[in-house]
């Protein structure tokens, strides 16, 4: 780095000037209202995709898809959106429902 440009940077700073934001894509702020939003929508059909959430809600795809993976911990299974982490009683449900006779054909 040159020693012109440091220069320069503590005169703007000394005289007062303040950084404004540069253009480009803004931070993805996510709030507790979109994320039940997703939620509810996940929940009332499980084969729902980003696209559709994100057209229904009027986001983006990559920030439905951070809500669903990072903030509520979905993953997808067998076309459908579960939770990433089943409780034993969800696992133990699962397995019964597995071990039926409309699987075994």
């Amino acid at each position: 780095m040159k020693e012109v440009t440091i220069f320069r940077w503590c005169q703007r700073y000394e005289a007062g000037s303040v950084d404004l934001p540069r253009p480009g894509q803004a931070h993805v702020v996510t709030n507790s209202a979109t994320i039940s939003a997703v939620d509810e929508l996940i929940l009332q059909n499980r084969r729902i995709t980003t696209r559709e959430i994100g057209v229904e809600l009027s986001i983006s795809k990559g920030t439905v898809h951070h809500i669903m993976h990072k903030k509520l911990g979905y993953g997808k299974v067998c076309a459908q959106w579960v939770p990433k982490h089943l409780s034993e009683n969800q696992k133990t449900a699962r397995m019964g429902v597995c071990r039926t006779q409309q699987f075994l054909h």
